[in-house]
This record gives C-alpha cells, structure tokens and sequence, in this order.
C-alpha cells in the first residue's frame, strides 16, 4: 500500500491522505514522541517522520503503527450517496445560505 501527498512538511499534515492524518492526530492525542512511536510499533523513527510526511509505506508497517496507537485498519467499499443523502445535504446547504443572507448587513 501506497500513501502519497504533496506535503512537504509535517506541520501541513491537515493536508495528508485521511489515514495517515488520523494515526498523526492519535499519536498527538496519546502525547507520544515520534520515538517512542518508533519503539512500540517496531519500525525506525525515520520511518514515521517519512510516513507523517507523507511519504510510502507498506500496509504491515502501517499495521504495526495503527496496533501501537491501539487503532484498526479496515477496508471498505465507499458507497455512492443515495437520492436522500444528496437532497439533505442541499437542504443543509441552502438552509445555510439563506441564514447567511438573511444576517448580512445586520
């Protein structure tokens, strides 16, 4: 598996693919070093500042990284949205518009 994105620097990772976005956030969230990441996972501190980066890895080191954050990986089938999902999205959508235009110049 392959996880690619245009950033150049860790601190954009806002910007990273999802998955690694959310192992970024969990190793933030349990206060732990890019080390001591390294350690538990069983992979180099390189290999996470490459992977948080933005750069490739294998799914078995993703793996390993996503178990030491005690996260699970899954895959699935993304769903296209139903007729339902797309007119309550619009609703939300023009719902917000309209409060917009209704405060403007207030």
């Amino acid at each position: 598996m392959k996880i690619k994105s245009s950033v150049s620097s860790q601190s954009n990772h806002h910007q990273l693919d999802p998955l690694v976005h959310d192992l970024v956030n969990a190793r933030k969230a349990h206060k732990f070093t890019q080390q001591q990441l390294a350690d538990m996972a069983g992979v180099s501190r390189r290999t996470i500042v490459l992977i948080e980066a933005g750069g490739d890895c294998t799914l078995g080191t993703l793996r390993r990284i996503a178990t030491a954050l005690g996260m699970e990986m899954h895959a699935y089938k993304p769903q296209p949205p139903t007729l339902e999902d797309l007119t309550r999205e619009n609703e939300l959508l023009f719902a917000d518009r309209r409060s917009d235009t209704n405060n403007w110049g207030r």
